[in-house]
């Protein structure tokens, strides 16, 4: 199944989407107060679900003396039974070649159908069907002088398409038409206005190289929820932690622990009717409240404390500064030509975007989820990004040191 998932990273594809939804934006919150689940009794049902067969015992100890005669009639004819498996990402893939323009099928095609058990519903669909077997009719011109070139694999049908090697395409599509909107009247800037910001805000403060000041003492929160105010002291305390956090995620095995209870995590959102989507984009908007729940399901509380206490965080503390932090790191460090986006995501037009595009409702309810996310990772406030400007070169060297990713966590996104 290499292939197919080589062809649906191909057939994915950029759409300006833009979406603010209050009820996607609760969903994405991290509880660290939940009521956790007995994690061996959710690890059990989550083998029972995505086990292709159930092997009768889950320890080596509990393995039965004598072969079981149902489980060995099982696994005798399961190799002669001619069904195709459920492939659970098919629709996905479905309604992603349904969007390709026509004439990219004769070089996807014949690399689909050599899939085995590959989806009926995707090789019958008109266009790809005629497909199979057939080398394509359009080359580019550099290729053409190439022997035997028809004899190459299929799965690189799609790099002999003349549009790859710069030609210009035969067949002319319509661009979608997106009206633009106009400003009612002339902007008129008033120059005292204009040097009044400038007396107050001057601007070589904000240009590249420009010197940060030093950061004035502040308050420490050593009792910190969601919306505490960020203060220098408490990222000064967080800064100072990054060592011990990494000596936690070097020891034994604790890192491959926390990748692997991610699956379980997802699987208990999935039993509460949380989207997968929105299960993982807590991880995304919330790193450090996601390793923290993590660790809590790992039982691994008192572990994790020695290496934040000494900076008077318990681990909720720890989890909400840690993330303030990092939102206020990612407004602070944004180009200013990145804020239209920004305040594009959170003004709730992404259906005006949406109608010159054909998607199915469940790309459009993804679109929501992955909007509003966007939103949610810049969600901060000034205070806390003037807390944060001071201490930029050190937070960079913070990310840096504890990686792009915690545990199998996204912290830091490119």
């Amino acid at each position: 199944m290499r292939l197919a998932v080589f062809v649906l990273i191909l057939l994915l594809h950029a759409v300006p989407l833009n979406a603010h939804s209050a009820s996607a934006e609760k969903l994405i919150e991290v509880n660290l107060k939940e009521k956790m689940p007995p994690i061996n009794r959710l690890r059990q049902e989550y083998n029972n679900k995505y086990s292709l067969y159930n092997r009768k015992y889950y320890y080596r100890w509990q393995m039965p003396s004598e072969f079981n005669n149902d489980f060995h009639n099982v696994i005798t004819d399961f190799g002669s039974i001619e069904k195709r498996l459920e492939n659970t990402t098919e629709e996905e893939l479905l309604q992603k070649i349904k969007q390709l323009p026509p004439e990219l099928y004769p070089y996807i095609g014949p690399a689909l159908h050599t899939v085995p058990g590959f989806s009926g519903k995707i090789l019958d669909l008109p266009g790809i069907k005629e497909t199979k077997n057939k080398f394509p009719s359009r080359i580019a011109a550099d290729l053409e002088d190439i022997p035997y070139l028809e004899f190459a694999s299929p799965t690189l049908y799609l790099y002999l398409m003349p549009e790859i090697w710069g030609e210009k395409s035969s067949i002319e599509r319509p661009m979608p038409k997106i009206k633009s909107r106009q400003n009612p009247h002339p902007i008129r800037p008033n120059p005292e206005f204009i040097a009044r910001i400038k007396k107050n805000v001057p601007i070589e403060n904000f240009t590249m190289g420009a010197q940060n000041k030093s950061a004035k003492p502040s308050v420490r929160h050593f009792i910190a929820y969601k919306n505490t105010p960020l203060s220098g002291a408490d990222i000064k305390a967080f800064i100072a932690t990054k060592d011990r956090i990494n000596d936690f995620i070097n020891h034994e095995d604790n890192q491959l622990q926390m990748i692997l209870i991610d699956s379980l995590i997802r699987f208990q959102d999935e039993k509460n009717g949380i989207d997968s989507t929105v299960s993982y984009l807590k991880n995304v908007v919330n790193p450090c409240q996601s390793i923290v729940r993590k660790v809590k399901w790992l039982g691994k509380y008192s572990e994790f404390l020695k290496a934040v206490e000494e900076q008077g965080f318990g681990l909720d503390e720890w989890a909400y500064t840690c993330d303030k932090t990092l939102k206020a790191y990612r407004v602070a460090v944004t180009p200013s030509g990145d804020f239209g986006t920004i305040r594009l995501a959170r003004s709730g037009k992404y259906a005006q975007i949406l109608k010159d595009y054909t998607v199915s409702p469940q790309e459009w309810q993804r679109a929501a989820y992955y909007v509003a996310a966007y939103g949610q990772m810049h969600n901060t406030t000034s205070a806390d990004i003037d807390a944060v400007r001071p201490y930029l070169p050190q937070l960079r060297q913070t990310w840096r040191q504890i990686g792009e990713q915690y545990g199998g966590t996204p912290i830091v996104l490119p």
